[in-house]
Parts: structure tokens; sequence; C-alpha cells
């Protein structure tokens, strides 16, 4: 019926019991797969690809993208939440902004992004500060409070300059939330001898790689688990995710280091 030969045919049948070395060599690299999104289940496949490699697998990024994709593998993260953004009256126009959206520095402690979010728990808000250093991607330092108050900006900076010692004339970088365009503020920048720099009113990407981190952070470890039942939980959320990205999580922008290694390779050299 099918114009096959009988030897042609027992021979097709019998490859349907014999996979071939490539099927063979897709389900051993399927199972590694597994292992590193069970250990890294926010990871996509760039990341994910580049912990094989480091675990001593030859293998190309499409091979784990596709794999990934037919697996239905793909890394965890709840859904972006658009939100529309006031953009607050015009504050400290003597301020400038000393970044211009570019985000690189060649030393550590020379250039500083904060910002502020907040985290809905069945308590109420859990208010964040957070701190990150430019030339490794590193939270240098982070504050909490059930309150929304500017204090909670200048804790943060403190607790930054104790830890990190930055030389004089680095800048901190921010938006024009009020936190940001206080007296208070800007005499404690000053007074670190640091430069403070402000974006524009209403443009979000004047500081966008702090954001991008919020964005990371909710979208990892906050969206795609059931609320927060607590603020201390919502607390705890951030204190491990802050730990998993200075200390194991691989940053693109790193060459797929994590923001640790990248100070101690690069700084000690």
């Amino acid at each position: 019926v099918l114009d096959v030969s009988r030897s042609g045919f027992y021979a097709w049948r019998k490859t349907l019991h014999t996979p071939s070395p490539r099927s063979e060599a897709n389900r051993r690299l399927l199972a590694e797969i597994r292992t590193v999104h069970a250990e890294f289940p926010v990871y996509g496949s760039p990341r994910v690809c580049r912990v094989l490699r480091a675990r001593g697998h030859v293998v190309g990024e499409n091979r784990v993208a596709r794999l990934m994709k037919l697996n239905g593998i793909k890394a965890c993260r709840g859904i972006q939440k658009e939100r529309p953004r006031s953009a607050p009256p015009k504050r400290r126009p003597e301020v400038p902004d000393l970044v211009q959206r570019q985000f690189k520095t060649d030393r550590p402690n020379t250039l500083w992004c904060v910002d502020t979010t907040q985290i809905r728990t069945r308590q109420g808000w859990l208010y964040a500060v957070v701190i990150i250093d430019v030339y490794s991607r590193r939270i240098v330092a982070w504050t909490t409070s059930n309150h929304r108050t500017g204090n909670l900006a200048l804790h943060a900076l403190d607790r930054a300059i104790r830890s990190r010692r930055p030389p004089p004339g680095g800048i901190i970088h921010s938006d024009r939330g009020y936190q940001f365009t206080s007296w208070e503020w800007t005499a404690a920048v000053e007074a670190a001898g640091l430069r403070p720099s402000i974006g524009r009113v209403g443009a979000a990407h004047d500081n966008a790689l702090i954001e991008s981190w919020f964005s990371s952070f909710k979208n990892e470890a906050i969206y795609p688990q059931p609320m927060p039942k607590t603020r201390e939980q919502a607390r705890r959320a951030l204190f491990e995710h802050i730990t998993f990205h200075n200390q194991r999580r691989l940053h693109s922008a790193l060459d797929y280091t994590t923001p640790n290694t990248y100070e101690q390779t690069t700084v000690s050299t």
C-alpha cells in the first residue's frame, strides 16, 4: 500500500526503539536544563546557558532556548503591571541631571542610583529605598519602613556611605521624588562629598537602571507568589532577592558574572 520495500520498513521500525545519538544528547541536556531551572527558576535561556557552560557543558544558546521552548520551561516571572505615572511638581531646578541616561562608570562608588518603591501586603504597604552601584550593579544599601517618610532615604544613604566610603566627587542619581528634592537630602549628599543628580520631571527612563531592578524584583519575587501576608514577609523577600542578586545572579551587563564576583575580579586587578 505504501510502496516501500520490506527491508526499508523493518529498518525504519528499528529506529523507533533506538534513539539517535543527537536525541540521546538532547535528553541528557534537557535533564541538566531542568536541574539548573529548578535551582534558578527566574533564569531564561541566556543565563541557563551560561550556568551550563560554567559547569563544563559545551552548548549553544539557541539549542538551550529551543529545548526550553519545546518542553515549556521558561523564567518564572509575574505579569508586569502598567501603572499610570503622574509627574510631580517641578522641584529643585538648580540640581542638574549629571547622568543623562549614561549608566556607565569605570570605577566603583563613583556613580550610584537610588529610588523608592512600595510593596503591597495584607497588613498594608511596605516602603523601601534601594541604592545600586552602577559600576558592578551591586546593591550597596537598602532600608524599609511601614510608613512613607523622607528619613527612609537618608537612612539608606547613611548605610551606603558607612559601608562603601565613596571618594569625593561621586554622583548619586535619583528621580524627582520628594525624598530626593528635600533640602535635608541635598545637604546630606553634599556633606558626604557627593554630588546630587536628578532626572527630568516625569521621565522614568532617566533613572531606568534602578527602575529595571525594581521591576525584576517584583516580577521574580513578589508577583508570582500570593500577596505577602505581613510586612515582615515582604521585607524578607526583598532581603533574599538582594542577596541572590549580589551573590548569585548572572548579569548580562557584567559579561554574565555576579556583582560580587565582578567587583572582586576587576577592583583587585
